[in-house]
């Protein structure tokens, strides 16, 4: 005779718990310093492609280049460096883009050949997201 009631498998009573990325109140200030690291090291790319072609060919024309490269380097690094001091972690109050000395968090987000603040600022300007180097929160740049 046949069953009239087929049991299906088993579901669990509560949902896991997914940690949803929070919204960081100062999202354009965080875009603006990292477009500025981001101009500071094409500066600097700038200045050692120009200072080596400088040193091979002696134009100055190159000199010159090299000199601006370097202005813009130190100019976009001090103002990411004014602009960055308030950015803090709304859990930690930790610094966003700031590095210190102590440990940072195991799921900290960080690529194999860059520091936790350059990792940061890619992850920032390429997905818009990024996780605290001192908490591990996620963040996200949109509301």
């Amino acid at each position: 005779m046949p069953t009239a009631f087929q049991a299906s498998e088993p579901q669990p009573l509560e949902q896991p718990r997914v940690r949803r990325s929070r919204h960081h109140p100062r999202s354009a200030r965080l875009l603006v310093v990292s477009s500025l690291l981001l101009l500071s090291w094409l500066g600097l790319g700038l200045f050692l492609g120009y200072a080596v072609s400088l040193w091979r060919t002696g134009t100055s024309l190159h000199g010159w280049l090299a000199l601006a490269g370097l202005f813009l380097f130190t100019f976009c690094r001090g103002l990411s460096f004014i602009l960055s001091r308030h950015l803090n972690c709304t859990l930690c109050h930790g610094p966003v883009l700031h590095e210190k000395r102590c440990h940072k968090h195991p799921d900290a987000y960080r690529m194999a050949p860059l520091s936790y603040r350059s990792s940061t600022v890619v992850s920032m300007l390429s997905k818009g997201v990024f996780r605290c180097m001192y908490c591990g929160t996620p963040y996200r740049l949109k509301k």
